[in-house]
């Protein structure tokens, strides 16, 4: 296995003996051997283990081992203790993935701090045949099928050519001592039971099984990719996105016959699950789609008129508020917003520049979101109208209206920024001087 190991790492450029390499090491078998071929084949490495004082004596037995074995083979040893519990509470977490989240913040944290080149993990192949089932099970398109790469950022699995059976094995001849985590034999966690009742059934079928999925996978990398590549093609034809809002054209969409796919390429990433978009696929197919809204934990969907709006979420910004002391005091503002004096001949009115009467410009001017109730006199219209009412008339999307910005004076509106003027601030005849507004 030693040649194998080193073939591996020369034939895919994981890293070279002058790379200063940080292991995660449990003390079980994995580990043991990663840790073993590592050493004979004359790498730099360190030692990280992580006690997560989940198995009370076994735990601190793993930790004491773990050192004890660093030293044998002269390699530094770091540790910590976690309270895993307390952090999954917190965090609203499931134990196993709290766990993931400590180690592998607390693993990026010492590669900075001692300027370790990569961080090295003991997953083998039989591992890649778990992750392909769990992520084939959980409903994750194409992507979830590519397993567990090999060299990933700064993570790198040396180990994924080899079987649990061959390490095993491996350690049985070179008469390595390692430990055994009793968590590992508990069903409860669907990786284990995907470990012991469902590959042994598809190993009866297929004794090969760990060689036949690591062959397939290499071919889902490239079938991702061509998929990758064309969902952004047909994204540049069919969306937008801008300041954390995206477009998606709703009649160009219906047109591709890769619908559904296209929808899972951009939205699996933000978050929306595989039910979800199979539910927008369905609901698109229908007439009443209009204002369907679906979430995930970072963003929000909603369906409108002509167009699908995703918009990351954010805190509310309904009391968002900034004032305006003075003509240059603009460059605190959220937004571009341009004011100056100008001459009645310099008269404009569009959806970015307004010119309004010199009286209209009462310090200080204040910017804010727009609330419930609000009420202006739209250019051109001698009632008052409320502001929920025009953006309905604007046929305005949700996302849209959380968009809008309003400029006022101390005593009213003066400005739905990028939509209407206030008749109030109209140019009067006699007027040779009037205050010009613009945004960018």
């Amino acid at each position: 296995m030693l040649k194998q190991f080193e073939l591996n790492i020369s034939k895919n450029t994981l890293f070279s003996k002058t790379d200063k390499l940080l292991v995660a090491f449990s003390g079980g078998v994995d580990s043991v051997v990663l840790v073993d071929l590592l050493h004979k084949a004359g790498y730099k490495i360190e030692l990280a283990h992580c006690n997560f004082q989940l198995r009370g004596n076994e735990a601190n037995d793993d930790t004491a081992f773990c050192e004890s074995y660093a030293k044998s083979i002269s390699a530094f040893f770091h540790t910590i203790y976690f309270d895993t519990v307390t952090y999954a509470s917190t965090h609203k977490l499931s134990i196993q993935m709290a766990a993931r989240e400590l180690r592998y913040d607390w693993f990026k944290g010492l590669k900075k701090e001692h300027h370790f080149d990569h961080i090295l993990t003991a997953h083998h192949a039989n591992d890649n045949v778990e992750t392909l089932l769990v992520n084939l099970i959980r409903g994750t398109g194409i992507k979830g099928l590519q397993g567990i790469p090999e060299k990933q950022n700064d993570m790198i699995r040396p180990l994924l050519f080899a079987t649990k059976e061959e390490i095993r094995a491996y350690a049985v001849k070179n008469k390595l001592v390692f430990r055994e985590d009793s968590s590992n034999q508990e069903v409860k966690y669907k990786r284990n039971f995907i470990r012991h009742h469902i590959i042994p059934q598809l190993k009866t079928l297929n004794p090969s099984l760990e060689a036949t999925i690591h062959t397939s996978v290499q071919f889902f990398k490239q079938s991702s990719d061509i998929v990758s590549e064309f969902a952004n093609l047909k994204f540049n034809q069919i969306c937008k996105e801008e300041n954390d809002l995206m477009q998606i054209d709703i009649s160009l969409l219906k047109n591709e016959p890769q619908k559904e796919t296209l929808l899972f390429e951009w939205l699996y990433p933000k978050g929306f699950k595989t039910n979800q978009i199979q539910q927008l696929s369905e609901v698109l197919m229908s007439n009443s789609y209009i204002g369907k809204l679906f979430s995930s934990a970072t963003y929000q969907l909603l369906v409108d008129r002509q167009y699908i709006y995703v918009k990351l979420l954010t805190s509310s910004q309904s009391d968002l508020s900034y004032t305006i002391h003075s003509i240059s005091d603009t460059l605190h503002l959220p937004i571009t917003l341009r004011i100056s004096e100008t001459s009645h001949n310099d008269f404009s009115l569009d959806t970015k520049t307004i010119s309004i009467s010199l009286t209209s410009l009462l310090f200080p001017l204040t910017l804010r979101k727009w609330k419930k109730g609000d009420k202006f006199k739209p250019f051109g219209m001698k009632g008052f109208k409320k502001l929920s009412d025009f953006f309905k008339d604007q046929k305005l999307s949700l996302f849209e209206k959380e968009q809008v910005w309003i400029l006022e004076n101390p005593e009213h509106i003066i400005w739905l920024v990028g939509y209407r003027l206030d008749d109030r601030c109209r140019i009067d005849e006699g007027e040779h001087k009037a205050v010009k507004i613009s945004i960018e």
